[in-house]
């Protein structure tokens, strides 16, 4: 039996991370893990070229998502692993344009990590091709164990 010593579990703002979370939960108190409860908040780069003729090299515009900060979220998040037993529970809050490989390539590593999960939900082809999927990006990505819940029933 593999002995998971860090959990990296990912969530969001939406009522499937409670899902996610509460697997996690079980899973770190199962084996006694860390829990790094992470959330990676989108960033925008919109390309414009400099000259209409489009002859010159493309700049681009950096704008980050202020919609919705999850500070109290994570805390309260935080807190519920906690009282559930947890002994070590963590939070890692940052940007990314690209959240499935930041969370695969540089924070699941960067906190020696040995466990990812994450929600794999059920988007639509139109959501899936507009904006990606973060749980593919993990695992496609990841180099460590990846846990995927699922967060809605497939019929």
């Amino acid at each position: 039996m593999t002995m998971y010593k860090n959990i990296l579990v990912a969530v969001d703002n939406n009522e499937a991370s409670q899902t996610v979370l509460h697997n996690a939960i079980e899973t770190a108190l199962a084996f006694r893990s860390k829990l790094t409860i992470c959330h990676i908040r989108r960033n925008t780069i919109v390309y414009a070229p400099l000259d209409p003729t489009g002859m010159m090299d493309p700049t681009h515009l950096f704008l980050q998502d202020y919609s919705y900060p999850m500070d109290e979220d994570l805390e309260n998040m935080q807190k519920r692993a906690e009282k559930a037993g947890v002994a070590e529970v963590e939070i890692v809050q940052t940007y990314s344009s690209s959240p499935g490989l930041a969370i695969a390539e540089v924070i699941a590593p960067g906190y020696e990590a040995d466990l990812i999960i994450c929600g794999a939900s059920n988007k639509s082809g139109l959501d899936h091709f507009l904006l990606g999927s973060v749980s593919k990006n993990i695992v496609k990505h990841g180099k460590v164990d990846v846990k995927l819940v699922r967060t809605k029933k497939t019929t």
